[in-house]
């Protein structure tokens, strides 16, 4: 009889010693795909984003969190210093996010904790790199997007203004899983563990890879428009008032199905746009040149006009609306979670799909300390320790365990 595989990190354990979101991120990444993820916290409130102006039932939270196991130890006592270096011991991987130098004054710094666990993956996600000259300053995304780049591509210098999501922060927690699932690798065919580190600045420079790499051979620095540009992406408002994007790239057969879709085969020899050249010395000449056209019917038939004629195109969707469309309901991808003694949330599923260890579903994000007795029995703490540590405020448990 086969045997049911849930999740292709299934058996693994990792120790997150993280908060806010660049860490988090990387720990409910490997959460869902099926590791034991246990979150470190510090008694009172825990991770900031626990109470991020919602009560201590935040959204922030839930989101980097699913799936995790909480325990909440008291750092600046030695006995939770020795429960870290236990459970280190039993780890897979250590994923931390804290200021550098802040592990190794508590002893849990790499060169000191691999003594204890020789294949150990132990990573670290920073702001700016573990040495250099701005190792010990703050950072958070907005920096990380500032220093590296990304924000010139996101907002004009003459009317800087930063926008959108926490590209850096999501960036660096996705390089560092990416990281610690190399490491992994490594580890089963070498039998030895590994540090490795990612920062805000490395991880959204590394996602500039193109750019960067046009810019460091010669071209100007790119802008806000350049990419849209050089692409022939552009995005109209339609009559009743909601906008779609085309997004021609490179194969001729788009540009001439999007004007034959419209009603203007005549600019296929227009001088201005006939080649994809032209196209881009006069991108702006030819979204304006479209935009009173697209005003003349509602989205809904453009989008059948423009499918029908094979162009890349799709409605711009406000995540309160992105849900209701029948290919994102048909792949999934929005998932609820039930909870015990709080309301289900409704979030994103994993976009990974396995077909031999497919990843169980996310589980509820874990209340403040809702594992530390738990987490310590398997230890091999009786329950008249744990009470012991309790009193001694070394452990705490905010909720009784379910």
């Amino acid at each position: 009889m086969a045997t049911t595989v849930t999740g292709p990190l299934h058996g693994m354990t990792v120790l997150e010693v993280a908060s806010f979101i660049a860490g988090p991120y990387a720990g409910m990444l490997l959460a869902d795909l099926g590791a034991t993820v246990i979150k470190v916290e510090a008694p009172g409130d825990g991770d900031p984003f626990r109470g991020w102006d919602s009560g201590g039932d935040s959204p922030s939270f839930w989101a980097y969190n699913r799936g995790k196991r909480s325990i909440c130890l008291n750092l600046r006592k030695l006995a939770a210093l020795a429960i870290m270096r236990q459970l280190i011991a039993g780890a897979d991987v250590v994923l931390e996010n804290m200021r550098p130098g802040a592990m190794d004054r508590l002893g849990l710094g790499y060169s000191a904790v691999s003594a204890l666990n020789s294949r150990l993956v132990y990573a670290s996600v920073t702001g700016f790199g573990s040495s250099g000259p701005y190792r010990d300053r703050p950072a958070y995304d907005g920096i990380g997007q500032a220093l590296s780049g990304l924000l010139s591509l996101l907002s004009r210098r003459e009317v800087i203004q930063p926008t959108g999501p926490n590209f850096s922060d999501s960036l660096a927690g996705l390089f560092a899983a990416y990281g610690i699932l190399g490491a992994l690798v490594a580890r089963g065919r070498t039998g030895m563990g590994q540090h490795v580190e990612t920062s805000l600045v490395a991880a959204s420079l590394a996602f500039l890879v193109a750019p960067a790499t046009e810019t460091l051979a010669g071209a100007p620095a790119p802008d806000p428009m350049t990419r849209p540009t050089a692409s022939q992406t552009y995005a109209w408002l339609a009559g009743d008032g909601l906008a779609l994007t085309v997004h021609l790239s490179s194969p001729p057969k788009f540009w001439e199905g999007l004007v034959t879709a419209i009603g203007r085969a005549e600019l296929i020899d227009d001088p201005r746009f006939r080649t994809r050249l032209a196209r881009r010395s006069n991108y702006a000449e030819l979204r304006d040149e479209l935009a009173p056209v697209f005003r003349t019917r509602p989205r809904h038939e453009w989008l059948e006009r423009l499918t029908a004629h094979d162009v890349p195109c799709a409605p711009v969707y406000d995540l309160k609306e992105v849900f209701a469309d029948p290919q994102i309901q048909h792949l999934g991808l929005q998932t609820t979670i039930p909870r015990t003694e709080r309301a289900s949330i409704d979030t994103v599923r994993s976009p990974l799909q396995y077909s031999v260890t497919p990843a169980p579903e996310p589980g509820p994000p874990p209340e403040l300390g809702e594992h530390s007795a738990s987490i310590l029995e398997a230890l091999g703490y009786a329950p008249q320790e744990i009470a012991e540590l309790r009193r001694q405020g070394v452990i705490t448990v905010q909720q009784e365990e379910r």
